[in-house]
């Protein structure tokens, strides 16, 4: 199975939307699952729609009833019916436009790496006697303007990474991980001025790791704390009061 067919977003916080809201007050927990489950489906169709005439199928996937499954795509505000009489989610198109932006770029970009791999030029063969420094120097100088191509093919899927990670996207899911928003903010700005890739090289591809490494570091920059026993003898501290 194609691996893109797993991903979509799905917010830590959205139990807390008033339509959800309304929605668990009604149909409790089944209607909460039938509602991300429904979010499974859009994203394994083309478009992202689903034929309202096919609801009665979903309902026997998810163990649930057609009633409810009509309820939660047809009451709640959650989805949308086009004249074809597909249901669709408009807010879940437009979380995943980022994502389908970022992989068309990269299709790009992989497509331009190609065609500069093939025009990278080949070693000129020599004669096997054909000591001179001639040949040398000439060696030297297509070494230099491969890595010289192969820099620029790196800049460009730099960049490329690096328009993944929008800003709302990144504030979520550090918040998510634990981080306050100040602290979400210092690392999106710390990250987006480094490209999107780590001190070691490594690029970033997964913001919540990311932000757990981020907790981490400000933990041991608050350092060595100096403390002082009940003879008022000085004694090193490390850690935090919880």
């Amino acid at each position: 199975m194609n691996k893109d067919a797993y991903y979509f977003p799905h917010f830590c916080n959205a139990r807390h939307d008033r339509k959800i809201l309304r929605l668990r007050a009604d149909l409790k927990i089944e209607g909460y699952a039938v509602y991300f489950m429904l979010l499974e489906v859009l994203r394994e169709q083309d478009g992202f729609k689903y034929p309202c005439s096919d609801i009665d199928l979903l309902a026997n996937e998810f163990g649930s009833t057609e009633a409810i499954v009509k309820a939660v795509v047809m009451r709640y505000n959650l989805f949308e019916v086009d004249a074809d009489s597909n249901f669709f989610s408009l807010k879940f198109n437009e979380y995943m436009q980022p994502y389908l932006n970022a992989k068309e770029q990269r299709s790009l970009a992989g497509k331009k790496s190609a065609e500069k791999r093939k025009q990278l030029p080949t070693t000129v063969q020599r004669p096997f006697n054909d000591r001179s420094t001639t040949v040398q120097q000439s060696k030297v100088k297509e070494s230099k303007v491969k890595e010289s191509k192969i820099n620029e093919m790196k800049g460009e899927d730099s960049n490329t990474h690096a328009q993944e990670f929008n800003f709302d996207f990144v504030m979520q899911e550090a918040q998510c991980a634990g981080l306050s928003t100040q602290q979400a903010e210092a690392m999106y700005h710390h990250y987006n001025s480094q490209g999107w890739y780590k001190s070691n090289g490594q690029p970033v591809t997964d913001i919540k790791s990311a932000a757990n490494n981020w907790l981490n570091k400000e933990s041991e920059k608050r350092g060595k704390e100096t403390l002082y026993n009940h003879n008022n003898k000085k004694v090193e501290y490390y850690g935090f009061d919880e």
